[in-house]
């Protein structure tokens, strides 16, 4: 059942024209011209053993998307706390990555970065990071979207980050690939609507399971995080062969209504595709219903980007057949306000 929201009336404040959520999703493809455009010269200078993306949330995710496309040839981890975790390598290269530029576990990262003489790359829109990075004279990838939901910039974001690491020889240049992918989110995302809001009805009122192969967990993890942001409402996310090793024994005794999801594609492997085949038939013997998402795209980095375009559509039906607003993280915000009450 549709809630009473109206798409025209979830209006949003951005500097480039995206009055709503439906016209974000639409202009996917325009953040990544955008951010080859304006970082394609952003490097940083030195000889890099290692790599350390330090981001929460929507700033962490490119870390997650470069890595799944083994982008880098250097390790690459993510860190999702406070200061610095113990480094591999003597001499990694810091991401600190926060949309706003004022999450405060990035921004603690940044000053142990820079008490600890790191060479450090700034990834944001504004805030104290901006700042900072400027004063110290830090490199910065721009997320030139600002008014925006961190989640929502993933492809400027992961951009900025790809462009910056190629002319720093971190990682291949992949602009032509990325020029090719915004090309190829333009002309299917009209169209993905359809099924997308398809599958949000047959959502409601289930907890959404999130699977794809381990070559494309990245876009079901990202299609759950929307789920919970955009959706507002519980969703998770597992990757096969590892799921037929544990989580699939919780579906003889569930305790939800569970929906899976399998978003399945023409290169997964095929001990992958037998899986998926296995364990769609007992999951609804189970009385767990499947859905298969078929993705497009010839190569990794579209098809992740297509399962995210998805993901978009179908959270943002969701987030509508619950009479919610997709946009803001009330419970995220509500929550940093009862933190700084707390904070000496």
């Amino acid at each position: 059942m549709r809630g009473g929201n109206n798409q025209d009336d979830i209006i949003i404040i951005s500097n480039y024209h995206y009055q709503h959520m439906k016209n974000i999703i639409l202009h996917q493809g325009d953040q990544i011209r955008r951010s080859l455009e304006i970082n394609k010269d952003v490097r940083v200078e030195g000889d890099f053993d290692s790599i350390l993306l330090a981001g929460m949330g929507g700033s962490g995710h490119p870390g997650d998307l470069l890595n799944a496309l083994h982008l880098t040839n250097v390790p690459l981890t993510v860190h999702r706390s406070y200061d610095l975790p113990r480094i591999f390598g003597k001499n990694p290269l810091t991401i600190v990555s926060s949309y706003s530029g004022n999450t405060e576990e990035a921004l603690s990262a940044y000053e142990d970065a820079k008490k600890e003489h790191k060479k450090i790359l700034a990834n944001t829109s504004g805030g104290k990071l901006l700042e900072w990075a400027k004063q110290d004279n830090v490199p910065i990838t721009l997320i030139d979207y600002p008014g925006m939901q961190p989640r929502h910039t993933l492809f400027a974001s992961f951009t900025g980050l790809a462009c910056a690491l190629a002319n720093s020889g971190l990682a291949r240049d992949i602009s032509a690939d990325l020029l090719k992918t915004a090309d190829l989110i333009d002309s299917v995302a009209a169209e993905t609507e359809v099924p997308a809001k398809a599958l949000a009805d047959a959502l409601v009122k289930k907890t959404p399971v999130f699977y794809a192969s381990d070559a494309l967990a990245f876009g079901a993890k990202n299609t759950k995080i929307q789920t919970n942001e955009n959706s507002k409402t519980a969703a998770f996310w597992n990757e096969f062969p590892e799921l037929n090793h544990n989580e699939m024994v919780g579906m003889t005794n569930p305790q939800a209504t569970f929906h899976a999801v399998f978003f399945t594609s023409e290169t997964d492997h095929k001990q992958i595709k037998l899986r998926m085949q296995v364990t769609k038939a007992m999951y609804e013997a189970w009385g767990v219903p499947v859905t298969e998402v078929p993705v497009l795209g010839s190569s990794t980095l579209e098809q992740l980007s297509y399962i995210v375009l998805f993901g978009l559509w179908t959270t943002y039906h969701l987030a509508l057949n619950y009479n919610v607003d997709p946009i803001p993280v009330k419970g995220v915000e509500d929550f940093k306000k009862n933190l700084a009450e707390l904070t000496v």
